[in-house]
């Protein structure tokens, strides 16, 4: 187990913006690069891991004493699932991923379902974008996050079906209400301004918070 609180993970996709990375705490954060990423993260931080197939970059720009895990092209993981996968094995439930929007939308697409995956890892991991980040909503746990006045929450449906308990916190509160992947009445809410609460009695969906 890692003395730091927990992981930052970057994908190879859209970098996140300057404000993005003067946010994060590099101090009390372990730093997995997933392949490719490591052409941008480079500029702005010393990785603690770079991890994958290595068909995105050469690894022979990677500094010395860089630890390196290798793995075949050929395999059943993507970079991406692979560092969640990483990060949980050294003990890490807490998981900061950048990087996992833009570029390929079939790599976007697939990048959701890590949030799932830190999840069933016992993990708690949210995609942090420039206009959004994306949290796993799951009927287990009540997600509960303060979130500024105005700014729009939308609740998308990950599993066939959700019914939702309750919501809290949002200009249209919902109770006792299902919602499916065709009839989606549950984005652009917004938040009336400190916590937001949902609550969900079964099903899975994953909930887009603006910054």
């Amino acid at each position: 187990m890692c003395k730091k609180s927990k992981a930052v993970i970057f994908l190879n996709g859209e970098p996140p913006r300057d404000k993005a990375v003067a946010r994060v705490d590099f101090f009390d954060s372990f730093v997995i690069c997933a392949d490719g990423a490591f052409g941008y993260v480079s500029k702005f931080c010393r990785p603690d891991l770079v991890l994958g197939d290595f068909d995105s970059v050469d690894e022979r720009l990677i500094p010395d004493g860089v630890p390196v895990e290798r793995f075949p092209v050929k395999k059943n993981s993507t970079d991406a699932q692979l560092a969640v996968l990483k990060a949980s094995q050294l003990g890490f439930d807490k998981m900061e991923i950048y990087g996992a929007f833009g570029l390929r939308p079939d790599h976007e697409l697939v990048n959701y379902a890590l949030l799932p995956l830190a999840y069933s890892l016992g993990g708690d991991a949210v995609l942090k974008g420039g206009m959004f980040d994306v949290y796993f909503v799951a009927r287990d746990r009540e997600f509960v996050k303060d979130v500024d006045k105005n700014k729009i929450v939308s609740l998308v449906p990950y599993s066939d079906n959700v019914h939702i308990l309750y919501t809290k916190g949002l200009l249209y509160e919902a109770k006792d209400v299902c919602v499916d992947k065709i009839s989606i009445f549950t984005s652009s809410n917004a938040s009336c301004g400190g916590v937001v609460r949902y609550c969900l009695g079964s099903g899975t969906a994953l909930l887009f918070v603006e910054n």
